[in-house]
């Protein structure tokens, strides 16, 4: 007898037209480095339960650099506005968040008793382009990181 296939507690929709347009919010390395932790770490309607010291031990980067990331993503609209957020919890914009389904997902979106705030992401057409390689624009807005172990040397 065969064991049956293992299914995932509960599978993630999300809204991809949103995601579409994010490269048009020009987040820097940092900014997308912790929007990519929210977005992984996040419960079905987009709440994640993260500190920003946890964000900077993950990231390895100073912590008022991720209370800037924040304050940008803030600014966007990609997550709750500061005067509804509460320490360690974060809410990302219900078009930004993973749902059980599409029916879910239209439910929150009429839903008005879920918090609402404008999302500020220009839906320009035309993706930007990049200006450069990704290693030297990373170098140009790099955050100051902390100190960390000695990277792993193959001989």
């Amino acid at each position: 007898m065969t064991s049956p296939a293992h299914t995932p507690s509960a599978a993630f929709w999300f809204n991809s037209m949103a995601f579409e347009y994010l490269p048009n919010a020009g987040l820097t390395p940092t900014e997308r480095d912790v929007l990519d932790i929210l977005l992984a770490r996040q419960e079905p309607g987009g709440v994640v339960e993260i500190t920003q010291a946890e964000l900077s031990k993950r990231l390895g980067v100073l912590q008022p650099n991720i209370s800037k990331a924040l304050g940008r993503l803030s600014d966007l609209g990609i997550i709750d506005p500061p005067e509804i957020r509460r320490r360690g919890r974060v809410l990302l914009h219900r078009a930004l968040a993973a749902y059980e389904g599409p029916r879910q997902a239209m439910a929150a979106m009429n839903d008005p008793t879920i918090p609402d705030w404008p999302l500020n992401i220009p839906t320009s057409p035309t993706r930007p382009a990049r200006t450069s390689s990704p290693t030297s624009s990373a170098s140009k807005t790099k955050a100051k990181t902390k100190p960390g172990p000695p990277k792993l040397r193959l001989v």
